[in-house]
């Protein structure tokens, strides 16, 4: 059982990951309405508040734990703190001692030892899944053996491609392999997913020192995945998505390229369009929505 980390009320990745463990039958909870994750600072946590960052995510991950349940980030932003808490417990003394003492003081009974066990990434738990994936995929991106309906009548012959992005601590996030099944996964759903160099590289983290800088250096890294011809981008930290889709006009402007629109999914989002279920994968959200969701609305209306 999974207890969804949704540090991101109303987002994207929230509403599209509960949306797939739903149609994919994969048991889930969220938190009691009585009970509140501890808020960590995020990537500033780590540099001004560290001892308060590590025991924030300790008592998000004993949530979990005490009920016996993993706690599942929805995104990379999430996950890479978690993550890294956890090494440092392993390896800093001091903190782990802090660490002990602060919950002994709130009377939470855990072995912090064993957390590693209670925290799961909701990505890397799809490659449980695929057969039941590939059961529910009823659209495809490309040409598929199946023979399934494309996604949009508008690009049958190409087929769909996306280029990922991915956080600033993505190497957090891939040190147990939680992303060697994507390739395949998005083979299963015909689409052309292209990881380039520029993919790993993340500049959201200067926004709150020099925000044009961030945008200048974000969009440089954008308008390098939208001259591969891609359809659309596929982003895997929250901070990347509000950039991308929420900044993309500060990006193309201090980046200095002429404006050309592309929307960033998350991979829930792609999967339930795959499922057909694209008006449950809160595209109400985006500012830029994927411009086969018109083709889609275009033809439900022709028809």
């Amino acid at each position: 059982m999974y207890l969804i980390y949704d540090c991101l009320k109303n987002s994207p990745f929230s509403i599209a990951t509960q949306q797939v463990l739903k149609h994919l039958n994969i048991p889930y909870t969220t938190l009691d309405a009585n009970k509140r994750f501890k808020a960590h600072g995020g990537y500033f946590g780590r540099i001004g508040a560290l001892e308060q960052f590590i025991f924030a995510n300790v008592y998000n991950i004993a949530l979990a734990s005490l009920e016996e349940k993993k706690l599942l980030a929805l995104e990379e932003d999430s996950y890479a703190n978690l993550v890294f808490t956890l090494d440092l417990l392993r390896n800093n003394q001091s903190l782990r001692d802090f660490v002990i003492a602060e919950l002994q003081s709130q009377s939470i009974i855990l072995d912090i030892d064993i957390l590693q066990n209670h925290i799961a990434y909701f990505p890397a738990i799809l490659a449980n899944y695929m057969t039941e994936i590939e059961q529910s995929i009823k659209y495809s991106f490309g040409k598929n053996e199946r023979n399934l309906p494309h996604i949009s009548p508008n690009n049958i012959t190409k087929g769909f491609s996306s280029c990922a992005f991915y956080g600033s601590r993505h190497a957090d996030c891939n040190m147990q392999g939680e992303y060697k099944h994507i390739e395949k996964l998005c083979k299963i759903l015909g689409l052309t997913y292209l990881s380039k160099p520029f993919s790993l590289q993340s500049f959201t983290h200067l926004a709150h020192i020099d925000s044009e800088k961030a945008y200048q250096k974000s969009g440089d890294l954008l308008y390098e995945g939208i001259d591969l011809g891609v359809d659309f981008l596929c982003v895997f930290a929250d901070s990347t998505f509000d950039m991308f889709d929420n900044k993309q006009d500060l990006c193309t402007k201090y980046c200095k390229r002429d404006p050309i629109s592309i929307a960033s999914l998350n991979m829930a989002q792609i999967l339930l369009v795959c499922f057909g279920k694209a008006d449950e994968a809160g595209f109400e959200t985006h500012k830029i929505n994927p411009d086969f969701m018109q083709h889609n609305k275009a033809s439900k209306n022709a028809s």
